[in-house]
């Protein structure tokens, strides 16, 4: 099968025939208007089931999954036999279109025929009890405007009047009502038309044929079609390795808005400018900070691009990143106003529906809070919770807003404005851990510290997995260091594009530079004069990686664009012997997200280091794919987990012997939390004061979700797998436990 053809058979189930066929015959088209109606039924109570099944784990994920496709496939199911299709899934919601003679007809016999179903199977027994379903339609009938824009994927927004008439009509529906629109109602039986309802009317139960069906089976080779699906969700798509869950994300809804009116003034192609410049946007923001462009969906007069953080791969900071993407998103200039809300917590996720139109969707309680948050947003503002700003490690700008009732809450919501980015969080109090099971690192790093101080420094590079000890051993590295000026910097993910970002606090903090722009220029050009003037040409570069403003000189308007960095580099180290002349500590934190331009510039001081009494400490995550090389006379410590024994007298010096732990409990402890000290700070702590059966705390979480969702598919696959076995087991079982996937105890090694 050609990639043509694999990419179709994968993706076409996630795609509305609509698209495929857009995509096939006219891929560069950006706007299309159809003549046909559009369904659009709303369900509740699948959230109140999916926050009871999310206390029975992945068992709970995989039953709830089981009942969303179940559900869904029979509403589906009615609906395709009219003819209709699915454009759109708003995690409880459906969106469907009907073409060709007689939609308004046959989408109203499809509301109809729905709404007979939903009585029949509405009530539904799951094993944490009965849950009643129940559901709203709306239906509307004219020229349906749709636009296929965007960049890193063509997306398929729903908008414009027709859009905002469903709309309209949906919300004047009650549960069990449909609500048709004026312009529906023209064109059906007069018999069919009931009450005034809203903008439009009540439909009457009248047995109408479902007269035509539509096609659901396999969809033939089509190119461009990957190009359908957003990046993150066709690299998971394709993997072929698909499993519910319940986890912790950070959920946005970005609400675009006044599309109806620019409609008709401008025309369509105005329009379709405008949504390409927004969801370009919004695509790119979200790929620079890791973010998942999960949907787009229908609203009034507008509509609205959901947005994921720790689904479907958790890659750390979850919280951080997705404000970081908001923040780019609502400080861009665009003819279409935004309003965004974002929340965190534990949703369900995975994909539903039956084999022939399927969705990758998340749903629970705080997806619907973001949404309610993006409705209270003003234009251009956005609110969040105050759960988001806490976990992120990055701090924001954010102004507390009047508390406000929203639905499905018995209390008023707290909530933020939130800004730009403010820096990087100063670390909280941490309980005092004792440095244990690291002996060897500890020589390894008071060695370093007496060639600093005999003139021989350095580099020493911290390096392990996230919780595993870094920030404690330069806590000891710092300890030990007695007369060492110490100057620190920190890096940040959102900043590791930035050149010499890391490099610039550093510089300000050894030059006295305490301003930006041309004061800055000025206090680092006294400190280059006192100390090396024979530097004063270049201190334009200099200038650079302070972010100050000076102006250029003869010797860098001369310098070749490829001489800049080398240069840039030995100015620097230049500098640094004239400004530090005694012992000298430089520690970098979080070195993974180090810009490169930094990255280059701090080999650089290790190399010059290697004379005078300085010391360079970076401590980063270890990275499978890393592969930079180390500077000469770098020290490089791999952190790996802690022994059992190490382990053991951590929980015996963190419980004291007030409240001691027996053997067993103690030893329960550190065989969950696998020689990692973070995970067995937090649950030392959290001993006792969650109830049995409670999952690990977020924190931890979060770091085991990034760690498990870097491994590739199959691995997280086989991890999956053998979870279920326990810590040790018998690996001939692997064959039967995992359905054939594993063949061998070899493949599992």
């Amino acid at each position: 099968m050609t990639q043509t053809g694999a990419d179709t058979a994968t993706l076409a189930p996630y795609l509305p025939r609509l698209v495929i066929e857009w995509a096939g015959n006219d891929p560069s088209a950006t706007h299309r208007v159809v003549d046909g109606s559009l369904l659009f039924a709303d369900i509740s109570g699948f959230t109140a089931l999916s926050e009871r099944l999310a206390r029975k784990g992945r068992v709970g994920a995989e039953e709830l999954t089981e009942t969303l496709s179940r559900c869904f496939g029979e509403l589906l199911a009615v609906a395709y036999d009219a003819g209709g299709s699915l454009l759109k899934f708003g995690g409880d919601a459906l969106l469907l279109l009907f073409r060709d003679e007689g939609h308004a007809e046959r989408a109203c016999a499809s509301a109809l025929a729905m709404r007979a179903r939903m009585k029949e199977t509405g009530r539904v027994t799951t094993s944490v009890g009965s849950v009643r379903l129940r559901m709203s339609i709306g239906v509307h009938s004219g020229d349906v405007h749709l636009f296929r824009v965007g960049r890193s994927h063509r997306e398929l927004i729903v908008t414009g009047p027709a859009a905002s008439a469903t709309v309209d009509a949906e919300g004047a529906a009650s549960a069990n009502q449909i609500v048709v629109s004026a312009a529906t109602a023209a064109r059906i039986p007069a018999g069919m038309v009931g009450a005034s309802a809203g903008p439009g009317f009540l439909l009457r139960d009248k047995s109408l044929e479902l007269a035509k069906g539509l096609a659901t089976g396999p969809v033939g080779p089509v190119p461009g079609v990957a190009h359908s699906v957003p990046i993150a969700l066709r690299e998971h798509l394709q993997t072929g390795s698909i499993e519910a869950e319940h986890r912790n994300v950070s959920i946005a809804f970005v609400h675009f808005e006044e599309v109806d009116e620019l409609l008709e003034h401008d025309g369509p192609a105005a329009l379709a400018a405008a949504l390409d410049e927004l969801v370009t946007d919004v695509q790119a923001a979200a790929d620079e900070h890791g973010v998942t462009f999960l949907a787009s969906d229908v609203d009034k007069d507008g509509g609205k691009v959901i947005l994921v953080s720790g689904a479907p791969r958790a890659l750390g900071d979850d919280e951080g990143r997705i404000l970081r993407c908001l923040h780019q998103i609502a400080a861009g200039s665009r003819r279409l106003p935004v309003r965004i809300g974002v929340n965190q917590g534990q949703v369900f996720v995975g994909e539903v529906g039956p084999s022939f139109r399927r969705t990758y969707t998340v749903m629970g309680d705080a997806v619907n809070l973001a949404a309610r948050l993006m409705a209270k947003a003003g234009p251009g503002q956005m609110l969040a919770t105050a759960s988001v700003l806490d976990r992120s490690m990055t701090a924001f700008e954010a102004e507390a807003v009047e508390p406000f009732m929203v639905k499905g809450k018995s209390r008023p919501v707290d909530a933020f404005a939130v800004g730009g980015p403010a820096g990087r969080k100063a670390a909280g109090a941490r309980p005092a851990t004792p440095m244990l099971g690291r002996d060897a690192e500890v020589v390894a790093l008071t060695d370093a510290i007496d060639r600093a101080r005999a003139g021989l420094g350095g580099l020493v590079e911290i390096v392990g997995a996230p919780g595993i000890g870094k920030s404690r051993l330069v806590e000891e590295l710092l300890a030990r260091a007695n007369g060492f000026t110490t100057v620190q910097a920190y890096c940040e993910p959102y900043e590791e594009h930035t050149p010499y970002y890391a490099c610039r606090f550093l510089l300000r903090a050894i030059a006295g530079i305490g301003q930006g722009g041309e004061a800055g220029g000025e206090e680092l050009r006294a400190a280059v004069e006192g100390a090396a003037p024979a530097l004063l040409p270049w201190l334009p570069l200099l200038a650079t990686v302070a972010d100050v403003d000076v102006p250029p000189t003869d010797e860098t308007a001369a310098l070749e664009p490829r001489f800049r960095r080398q240069r840039t580099q030995r100015v620097f180290v230049d500098l640094l012997r004239a400004l530090l002349t005694s012992t000298t500590m430089l520690v970098v934190e979080d070195g993974q997200w180090l810009d490169g331009l930094s990255a280059e510039l701090l080999h650089a001081v290790a190399a010059g280091s290697v004379d005078r009494p300085w010391l360079l400490c970076i401590a980063r995550r270890a990275d499978a794919d890393d592969e930079r090389p180390a500077p000469a006379a770098a020290v490089q410590l791999q952190l790996a987990p802690l022994d059992a024994e190490a382990a053991r007298a951590m929980v015996a010096s963190l419980v004291g012997e007030a409240a001691p732990l027996r053997p067993h409990e103690r030893d329960a402890l550190v065989a969950k939390a696998g020689g990692n000290p973070l995970f067995l700070l937090e649950l030392v702590r959290t001993r006792g004061e969650a109830p049995a059966g409670e999952p690990l705390p977020e924190s931890l979480e979060a770091v085991v979700a990034a760690q498990v969702d870097r491994l590739a598919p199959a691995d997280r696959r086989l991890l999956r797998w053998m979870s279920v076995l326990g810590p040790v087991f018998d690996v001939s079982l692997l064959p039967a436990a995992t359905e054939g996937e594993v063949r061998t105890a070899s493949a599992a090694v």
